[in-house]
């Protein structure tokens, strides 16, 4: 069936577009809220509302997780937080292949040049430049370690395996803005590389540390005085601003890249974030309304915590710009992708191609249901079903499970827990049946 498709899609599109190339652009603790085009009234990004114009905003796309490396682990492997090993930050990555086959991989394997660039997306607090590299990449560019993508001076990046050192970068301030070199060095790839191309481009911010690049606020970096794990600004809501506005910025840069080379057409770019917005560096969501109409933000399983923007523009493939409601989560982006390459995507996945939706061809398989799962602050679990949503936190204290109709109840408001018992129960065994242990992040509060 899947193949059957791919034929269609294949003859109903032109030559170019029958292969694209695939730039995949992601934020990291952006909110729902943050940008124009769902909502934002104060922060500007002109570019990303043009590209949401000009292609599809997705309004109930979900990320893989509520925090970073789980989050990436289900965009890059196409399993949700109750199949993947990887479900929390730490010291954690992906293994070798065959095991955790990557998108990357598979693509590479289709005739595509692959390219990581940022922030990693196939580990956690490591120093291993070769697993990127392994996990089917051609090109990298940035930090394996999350904890260096905590800092806009890093003192290093890796150039594949080599580590670079950034000479006059002291973390807090410097000459090397991280956001700024992964904007160029992705520059660089998109001239260089003919033939199709997937280039994944993790960008650190708007994650603390809170700090838009030089001159970008009246007064710089108005440090205070102290120690802290992050760079302690005066104004964090300035400079989150910044870095929201620099952020769509880079993305202009890049879209320009695409038009001087000829290949904009022919390029799917899709722009999200990994999750909610985050509570630190001194900057909290409501600065800013970042989760939108949303509850919660970065380690919730409410909506704001996973409920994500996402744009795909692709002139030669998406018939007919607008606002589309599939429901999507990260886990479907290796099936899409593998479709419009012409790969098969391995057997079990919990992903399901949105490439219908993209396209307006063919029938659009919907998820039965998706699943969370997070390993902080007491164990926290929830499932969407249709228009219900099952959020049950602190498992390991035997907390109470809520249940909300996002149809009608979007922010999550009104627990409808206590009318509702054998939705409950019915959702709580989904739960329980869909989800397998994972060595590396044993729970005793969920496993058998």
């Amino acid at each position: 069936m899947v193949k059957c498709l791919s034929i269609l899609i294949a003859c109903a599109l032109p030559l170019a577009a029958a292969k694209p190339n695939i730039l995949f652009i992601i934020a990291d603790d952006l909110g729902y809220g943050d940008l124009g085009c769902y909502g934002q009234k104060t922060i500007r990004t002109p570019v990303l509302d043009k590209l949401a114009a000009d292609g599809i905003r997705f309004t109930r796309h979900y990320s893989g997780s509520t925090v970073c490396a789980p989050a990436r682990s289900a965009l890059m492997t196409g399993l949700d937080t109750g199949s993947t090993r990887l479900r929390g930050n730490g010291e954690f990555e992906l293994r070798p292949d065959p095991e955790d086959l990557t998108v990357a991989t598979l693509l590479k394997r289709a005739g595509y040049r692959t390219a990581m660039i940022g922030k990693s997306c196939v580990g956690g607090n490591t120093q291993n430049p070769r697993r990127v590299l392994e996990k089917g990449f051609d090109v990298f560019y940035g930090t394996t370690d999350h904890r260096d993508g905590h800092h806009r001076y890093p003192r290093f990046v890796y150039d594949q395996e080599k580590r670079v050192e950034l000479e006059g970068n002291h973390l807090h301030h410097g000459k090397s803005y991280d956001a700024e070199l992964y904007t160029a060095r992705a520059g660089r790839f998109i001239r260089e590389t003919e033939g199709p191309f997937l280039m994944i481009l993790s960008y650190p911010i708007p994650h603390a540390a809170v700090l838009g690049p030089e001159g970008s606020v009246p007064g710089g970096a108005g440090m205070k005085p102290g120690n802290a794990h992050y760079t302690p600004v005066k104004d964090p809501a300035a400079h989150y601003r910044a870095m929201v506005e620099a952020l769509d910025g880079y993305v202009g840069r890049l879209l320009g890249e695409l038009e001087k080379k000829g290949i904009a057409r022919e390029t799917l770019v899709i722009f999200t974030s990994d999750n909610g917005p985050h509570f630190e560096g001194g900057y909290k969501p409501e600065m800013f309304n970042s989760s939108g109409p949303l509850r919660g933000g970065k380690r919730d399983l409410y909506e704001g915590g996973i409920r994500v923007p996402m744009i795909a523009r692709w002139p030669a493939g998406i018939r007919k710009p607008g606002t589309r409601d599939h429901v999507g989560a990260f886990w479907d982006f290796l099936p899409t992708a593998c479709e419009l390459a012409g790969v098969d995507a391995p057997a079990g996945l919990d992903g399901i191609s949105y490439l219908p939706t993209l396209t307006g061809t063919g029938a659009q398989r919907a998820h039965d249901f998706l699943y969370w799962e997070f390993h902080e602050q007491g164990t926290r679990r929830a499932l969407r079903q249709g228009d219900w949503k099952l959020v049950h936190y602190n498992l390991s204290k035997n907390g109470k499970p809520e249940l909300y109709h996002l149809g009608r109840d979007p922010g999550e408001t009104k627990d409808l827990a206590g009318q509702e018992p054998d939705r409950v129960a019915a959702m709580i065994k989904l739960m329980d049946d869909h989800r397998e242990p994972s060595p590396i992040f044993p729970n005793p509060a969920l496993d058998p």
